[in-house]
């Protein structure tokens, strides 16, 4: 039995020792697999465990180097690459929810949402389909305006909302922390605080009512499914993770998972860093870790956040890896566009900000909340946004993320909401 190389903690802390990127072994299936897995010594081993048991917020799980074991089966290769299928069409809406009347709700009713940062792209596009989504349904007291990320933004707004609101939407990776005092004070006034876009099913936001149930592993569990399937369960992967994000940790978490189960040869090793360092010594970074790993075949990229700083870095080192991601901006897009991504496990900021809208209207009308808050990924390729470019109903595009998810949950969302197809802002939908 042959044992795979494993990249330690240790050995990459000596190539990148001034960096802030935490360069963490894989830690894999301890129960099954610690005898024939090649180990570090006995006190880094013990010191991992430690650090386990501790873990927070913002440490993820590991996954350890794993030995060869049996091959991967035709049978689970098969299932794999099924559900990858399942997910490569424009997903089909389906109402998870009982039918509400939205106008009725939305009558003299006041909503304050609160974007993490406008900045962010995928956040400023949420934003402006919340706002749409609101004027279709009637919410007419609707504030949301541009947010520069500063916790004196965010207190400002609470403070206002809680004199003038009848429920806040937190939406993104927004530290509650700092913020204790003013959303305690608006639940005081009779305010009901949300947690929205980037909390998974899988975890529940502290001091909130509540927290909106998005299945954010599904992305996770997509991404490890598309590089054992091209390599046959032999996968070498470097997962470039943003230590400041929920969201990021979900998709890890739905990874994990999927590679401790299926990947029966390699490694996966984790280079986490914060939001701070993205085009300011990330690539270099990334780029390090690369060189001292020739035996890489795959870089997950955890949060689209990132994908700028890898896609460089691989480029400046000049090798030949394949890059994977999760996201849903237009640049995101492009970079599978143009190749430079093997494939994207792609996400709707339209359909985010319809299934924020609908769980806040079943907040604010006392209605029965989902136990999930269906938003569909889509597992997207340079061949695919061709074959959808071209076969578009569509007469004019300004990207390929206005027809990737189609617009039948637009429809179906009205419906259920008991209004009229063609709400006002969205005019140039058609129905699937």
């Amino acid at each position: 039995m042959n044992t795979v190389k494993k990249i330690t903690a240790i050995a990459l802390a000596a190539a990148i020792a001034s960096s802030a990127v935490v360069m963490t072994a894989c830690d894999k299936n301890k129960n099954e697999e610690k005898e024939n897995t090649s180990q570090v010594s006995t006190e880094e081993s013990s010191k991992a465990d430690e650090d386990k048991v501790e873990e927070s917020s913002e440490t993820i799980e590991d996954i350890s180097a794993i030995t060869s074991k049996s091959e991967i089966t035709k049978e689970q290769l098969s299932n794999i690459d099924n559900f990858i299928t399942q997910h490569k069409s424009i997903p089909s809406f389906t109402i998870k929810g009982d039918p509400i009347d939205a106008a009725a709700i939305s009558k003299n009713k006041k909503l304050t949402f609160i974007p993490d940062n406008s900045n962010n792209v995928f956040t400023a596009l949420v934003t402006d389909q919340f706002k749409k989504a609101s004027a279709n349904v009637g919410l007419t007291g609707l504030t949301a305006d541009d947010s520069d990320g500063t916790p004196s933004y965010y207190n400002a707004q609470l403070e206002n909302a809680r004199k003038d609101s009848d429920l806040i939407v937190m939406y993104g990776d927004i530290n509650k922390d700092p913020l204790a005092t003013n959303i305690e004070l608006a639940q005081a006034s009779g305010v009901e605080v949300i947690s929205a876009g980037f909390v998974g099913d899988d975890a529940k936001d502290h001091y909130v009512d509540y927290t909106i149930p998005i299945d954010y592993q599904l992305a996770g569990k997509l991404l490890a499914d598309w590089a054992i399937s091209k390599n046959k369960g032999k996968v070498n992967a470097l997962a470039i993770n943003n230590s400041d994000s929920t969201v990021s940790t979900s998709v890890y978490k739905g990874f994990t998972a999927e590679f401790v189960n299926f990947v029966t040869e390699g490694y996966c090793t984790v280079l986490s860093g914060a939001s701070i360092e993205t085009g300011n010594g990330l690539a270099t970074k990334i780029k390090q870790a690369l060189e001292k790993d020739p035996n890489l075949n795959y870089i997950v990229v955890l949060d689209e956040t990132m994908i700028n700083d890898t896609l460089s870095a691989v480029e400046q080192s000049g090798k030949n890896i394949k890059v994977i991601s999760t996201g849903g901006s237009t640049s995101a897009f492009s970079s599978v566009e143009n190749g430079k991504l093997d494939m994207l496990v792609a996400q709707s900021f339209e359909w985010t900000a319809y299934a924020m809208l609908d769980y806040s209207l079943r907040v604010l009308g006392d209605q029965k909340l989902p136990d999930i808050q269906s938003v569909p990924v889509r597992v997207v390729t340079a061949d695919s946004i061709k074959n959808d470019l071209e076969n578009t109903e569509y007469e004019e595009i300004d990207g390929f993320y206005e027809i990737c998810f189609g617009a039948n949950f637009i429809t179906g969302y009205r419906k259920l909401w008991g209004i009229a197809d063609g709400g006002e802002g969205d005019g140039d939908e058609t129905d699937e």
